[in-house]
């Protein structure tokens, strides 16, 4: 019994460590989701057909994060001149806790809930294949 339990105990962390590798990327309107993973943490590259994209990310209560919209390799900053404006709101009400237009970088503070949406609204609806999302 007590080993099951061990055995039980770690297969959870493990699941609970895997979770951010697990980030999905949302197009604008919820009809696609992507799971494909760029590098350097991020999720894309994103798709065709849609102006908004955007991820749910863990963050710790209180921090200071930075949502940012990365090219195709998730590694380096995007293209802002393809990029109308970068957002970030929670999750659990939507209210908003930052945005810019004309960057591709956006920092905030993880709010209470520990959870954000960080988003990219590009000013071409087939932008997206040449950009990644990440938080961090």
């Amino acid at each position: 019994m007590r080993f099951s339990a061990i055995v039980a105990l770690i297969a959870s962390a493990g699941l609970v460590a895997a979770t951010p590798g697990s980030l999905v990327a949302r197009s604008g309107d919820g009809s696609v989701e992507l799971a494909k993973r760029s590098g350097c943490g991020s999720t894309g590259p994103l798709g065709t057909g849609h102006y908004i994209w955007w991820i749910t990310a863990p963050c710790k209560a209180g921090t200071q994060m930075t949502c940012q919209v990365t090219d195709r390799t998730g590694c380096l900053p995007g293209d802002t001149s393809k990029i109308g404006s970068v957002e970030v709101d929670n999750p659990d009400d939507t209210q908003q806790i930052a945005k810019k237009s004309g960057t591709n970088t956006l920092s905030f503070t993880c709010p209470p809930g520990g959870q954000v949406r960080c988003q990219a609204n590009f000013n071409d609806n087939d932008d997206g294949p040449g950009y990644s999302l990440r938080v961090f």
